[in-house]
């Protein structure tokens, strides 16, 4: 071995949630830490700390560049899936966006078996990461972001977190007006768990530098001279070491492998190895560890250690697609950015390095909304068969029907959204090709768009996510089956063809050209719910949302860990990640990976 070392708590992954647990544990200078990241530091690189730039990491060394197999109801287009590969993880990578979980999922989580994981635990771990500052009161006022003023004052943790949007820009404040016309203005604070409506955001980007704040730049950085805590970066763990437990019929997490430069190591662990590498890279180590489904690892000549045929299923992602609607003249969008124009790039650059302000200091993404099915509760007979559709008997998963059972509750309630909308400030191109990184299918139209983009909230497709070779550098065959259940494709493009509703407000239609272009002629749906079907197979990609492969709960629901985020049937073995999530969350998983991550510590600590 080229290096041999023991420490308390090997941390396997230095990305949102890993970091999270590398400060928390190293607090006690008593417990020695290590963490392994594949990928390196990206805080100073400008495509990471540069909030509008974040495009630019996908397809790039700062992304492990996953992709799904052809996707039989998306016209057998592949789909991909950035993973940020750095320090952070995807935190270094995002869209930024702040985008808090709602009550009704947590709450679902312990419903289903796991004692402890629920709003009211949770929700104070909710604060514990972040803090937002407010904007000055004519943006504030502009935004309609008074929502936010009593949590800016209760959230004090290291991830700052600011409002990005201008008093110039009138595409934030149409947002919300044209919600508000629609009689879905907003209930409550979104981070009070239960809301619907639309608002704009907080980014993860801090006030003062304009630049992004990741668990990289909040939690490590400021802690690295930490005597008892060791970072091993660009370096890649092959596999966890089990050793029978002594005394049990279990086996014993005891020691890692890492590569690192064509060299071996090995590290030693004296308490815990904790897997914190993300939805894919999780599942992925656990078989190659000898963890998983005989089915899958067998025939790869891998050992059997523990038999969990779990392991990498139960994918879940929120399945979007978008509109692209022609602006207005003298409305700004970023197309000029998409197009690449040197101008357009050399211009936003100048404004962001000496001013910080600009397209760059912005995501671009930044206004979001969350209603209910609107067809449910004004067409009694589409009620009707959205209920049968959902209820047809398909079981890949023994928590399928949990999702049904949750999804139909969800349903009858006007207050709980089963579909986040949001607008992105130039044209999409999804539109019938694949989404991974290369060659563009579709060539840019001329003009400037604004596209509004609804994501299905609670999907009841489910995938896998399995290695298919014992080489650690071959990516895991990823398969979402996207829109592989009915529902899915009804529910979602009943909330695309409402994308059209939101662009006829008198207030958001002023920022559009009349009968001007769209970014496909599919997306000319006019109310017809077959061409918002049909749009939706052309179009639909992924929100980066992807959760659930190593999912908690009691092992007889497909339960890979428990309630403690401990591996079934392996000691000192835990999973922190959004590989947990047993069920998709309404929101965005920024909020939650964090969240999860300040509990877990604490559960591993014993203080809950």
């Amino acid at each position: 071995m080229a290096h041999e070392d023991a420490f308390d708590y090997i941390i396997v992954g230095g990305g949102t949630a890993g970091l999270v647990l590398a400060n928390r544990l190293s607090e006690d200078p008593a417990l020695s830490v290590a963490v392994i990241e594949a990928g390196g530091d990206a805080s100073k690189d400008p495509r990471s700390s540069t909030p509008g730039l974040w495009g630019a990491i996908i397809g790039s060394e700062l992304d492990w560049n996953f992709a799904t197999t052809p996707q039989k109801e998306l016209k057998g287009r592949r789909i991909g899936q950035t993973q940020g590969k750095a320090l952070g993880g995807s935190s270094s990578v995002n869209v930024q966006a702040l985008i808090p979980f709602s009550a009704s999922n947590i709450n679902a989580w312990e419903e289903l078996g796991n004692k402890g994981w629920n709003w009211n635990a949770l929700s104070p771990y909710l604060e514990k990461p972040f803090s937002i500052t407010l904007p000055d009161k004519e943006t504030a006022d502009h935004l309609h972001v008074s929502w936010a003023e009593k949590y800016s004052q209760g959230g004090n943790g290291p991830i700052k977190s600011s409002f990005a949007g201008v008093v110039q820009n009138p595409v934030g404040k149409a947002w919300v007006e044209a919600f508000e016309a629609l009689d879905y203005q907003l209930t409550a604070s979104p981070f009070d768990g239960h809301s619907t409506g639309a608002y704009n955001a907080a980014s993860t980007i801090d006030p003062a530098s304009k630049t992004r704040n990741s668990s990289n730049t909040a939690y490590l950085l400021p802690v690295l001279d930490r005597p008892n805590l060791k970072v091993y970066a660009s370096s890649i763990v092959n596999q966890i070491l089990l050793e029978p437990a002594e005394g049990s019929d279990e086996a014993r997490a005891t020691s890692i492998l890492y590569s690192k430069d064509g060299n071996v190591g090995r590290l030693y662990a004296k308490k815990e190895v904790i897997v914190s590498a993300g939805v894919f890279g999780s599942p992925k180590l656990l078989e190659l560890s000898g963890i998983g489904n005989p089915d899958v690892l067998q025939p790869l000549g891998i050992e059997v250690k523990v038999s969990n045929s779990f392991v990498g299923t139960n994918l879940q992602d929120h399945v979007l697609c978008g509109i692209s609607f022609e602006a207005a003249d003298g409305v700004p969008t970023a197309d000029n950015l998409m197009r690449q124009d040197p101008i357009a790039l050399k211009t936003a650059m100048e404004l962001y390095q000496t001013d910080r302000a600009g397209p760059f200091a912005d995501p671009g993404v930044t206004s979001f909304g969350y209603l209910p099915t609107v067809d449910f509760f004004t067409d009694t007979e589409a009620a009707n068969a959205i209920l049968k559709t959902i209820v047809e008997p398909r079981v890949t998963h023994p928590l399928d029907e949990t999702r049904r059972s949750f999804l139909k509750t969800l349903l009858h309630k006007k207050d709980e959204g089963t579909a986040q909308y949001m607008i992105f400030p130039a044209q999409v191109t999804t539109v019938g090709r694949d989404t991974i990184p290369g060659p563009r299918g579709n060539k840019l139209h001329e003009g400037n768009f604004i596209t509004v983009i609804a994501a299905l909230s609670h999907p009841l497709s489910t995938g896998t996510s399995h290695i298919s070779s014992t080489d650690v550098d071959q990516p895991p065959t990823i398969d979402h089956q996207y829109l592989s259940h009915p529902a899915d494709l009804d529910l979602h493009a009943r909330h695309v063809r409402y994308i059209e509703n939101i662009a006829a407000t008198p207030s958001f239609s002023k920022l559009l050209k009349p009968e001007g272009e769209r970014n496909h002629p599919a997306a000319f749906v006019n109310g017809d719910l077959e061409r918002a079907k049909e749009l939706v197979r052309l179009g639909s990609a992924t929100n980066w949302h992807s959760c659930g492969t190593c999912a908690m709960a009691p092992k007889d629901k497909g339960g890979v860990v428990d309630e403690q985020l401990r591996v079934y049937g392996v000691n000192n073995l835990r999973v922190v990640d959004a590989s947990i999530f047993p069920l998709e969350p309404q929101s965005n998983l920024q909020s939650l990976v964090y969240a999860v991550a300040e509990r877990a510590a604490d559960v591993i600590k014993g203080v809950v």
